[in-house]
């Protein structure tokens, strides 16, 4: 099942920019990464989370995020 190309960016946009803001923003940077995480944890599958971490990965790169879900 492949995810829609909205869901992938936005998951994109919303883990980059609280990590661009300045360290007085580290509560809202985390509060953003908490419910984009709990959306990717819950409700992409085990297949789609592989690719959507590749493509996270492939625009983040040469950084990278790794995220890992407690049903993985």
């Amino acid at each position: 099942m492949a995810l829609p190309r909205y869901f992938i960016l936005a998951l994109v946009f919303m883990l980059a920019i609280p990590l661009l803001t300045a360290c007085s923003a580290v509560d809202l940077a985390s509060r953003g990464a908490g419910i984009v995480v709990d959306q990717y944890c819950s409700k992409a599958p085990g297949a789609a989370r592989s690719v959507i971490r590749k493509a996270v990965n492939k625009s983040l790169a040469p950084n990278s995020i790794a995220i890992t879900c407690v049903k993985d």
